[in-house]
């Protein structure tokens, strides 16, 4: 009796031994495009929305917005034009003042419990005179017990070197 013969063809036999390449090149392509996603995604988490409130920007409308909140009429004169422009509707009713008036306004919420306060981030466009947007809430006497919401768009313009607000539009559910 003989014994049979096995015959092995080598080829076959390393490709057995062999890894799939083609699945370790998948492998490696989707592992670096995982850790893309998330480089990506740090990054726009991160990175500043074209949308964002530069810090003079910034700083020019906590500075506004402390006049009104603190009712300093003098300084409110320096954060504005000389052709300022607020423009307020509320409901039914809507009134227009320019700066000197704006300021008697402001100084005549002294001693009332006025407060007003910035809901959420602004948002700002243009490239001067940059728009600026934001959502307030306000606290006095004629608001309610729940004060009022809205909506300021302030334009802001460079006044010789300065940055300051030309215009304040407030359009409120109070």
């Amino acid at each position: 009796m003989t014994t049979p013969t096995v015959r092995v063809d080598p080829e076959r036999l390393d490709l057995a031994k062999r890894p799939n390449r083609a699945l370790i090149v998948a492998i490696v392509v989707l592992a670096a495009a995982v850790l893309a996603l998330g480089a990506w995604i740090a990054y726009d988490q991160t990175s500043s929305p074209e949308t964002a409130v530069t810090d003079e920007i910034q700083i020019l409308l906590d500075d506004y917005l402390a006049t009104w909140n603190n009712q300093d009429g003098q300084a409110f004169l320096e954060l504005v034009t000389d052709d300022y422009a607020l423009h307020m509707t509320s409901g039914a009713v809507s009134m227009s003042q320019h700066a000197e008036q704006a300021r008697g306004t402001l100084e005549a919420l002294a001693g009332r419990d006025w407060s007003e306060s910035v809901i959420g981030e602004p948002i700002m466009t243009g490239n001067g005179p940059w728009f600026v947007s934001l959502v307030e809430h306000f606290t006095a006497p004629g608001y309610g017990p729940e004060g009022a919401d809205g909506v300021s768009t302030f334009t802001i313009v460079d006044d010789g070197g300065t940055l300051k607000v030309a215009r304040h539009t407030y359009v409120g559910n109070n």
